[in-house]
């Protein structure tokens, strides 16, 4: 096994590793609907320009998706509970679910009397693709290593 900082869960079996293989997959969804993110708040920013942000239409699209990225980081954090993820997956799972859910949502509304806090609303943004990125990768690379070491499984005795 390399060591990527993580114990893999060789002894998943049954739904388990069922629900890890689907939250590998909803990871990499995740960050393909950060990157969807990015460019609908630079739509929004060079869209219509009303007097207030929260006014402007423009931004309808990204607060629509910021919705369903912090319900989706939540279902996150459950899989990887439920999974019995690492210790680390679960952890970085619940900080992403955090991230997306509270301090976004937080950060935007701020960002309406103070462009300091939107200009942290867009980094606490890139920490989330960050985040999610690196979560995507490990889910993907725990998949790899049970994929080979299923492969390449010892003989059982009462096989041969």
């Amino acid at each position: 096994m390399t060591d990527t900082g993580q114990t893999v869960p060789l002894v998943q079996r049954g739904w388990r590793r069922g629900v890890d293989r689907a939250y590998g997959y909803l990871a990499g969804l995740f960050v393909v609907a950060v990157l969807v993110q990015v460019f609908l708040a630079g739509v929004g920013a060079f869209g219509d320009h009303a007097a207030k942000i929260a006014n402007a239409k423009s931004f309808d699209p990204h607060r629509a998706l910021g919705t369903v990225l912090g319900i989706v980081a939540v279902v996150l954090f459950l899989a990887a509970l439920a999974a019995r993820a690492s210790r680390a997956t679960v952890i970085g799972a619940f900080l992403l679910a955090t991230l997306t859910l509270v301090a976004q949502m937080a950060l935007a509304g701020g960002g309406e009397n103070n462009k300091w806090v939107g200009g942290i609303h867009a980094l606490d943004g890139m920490l989330i693709l960050v985040l999610s990125v690196w979560l995507a990768g490990s889910a993907h690379r725990r998949e790899a290593i049970r994929r080979r070491s299923s492969t390449t499984s010892p003989v059982s005795p009462s096989a041969v």
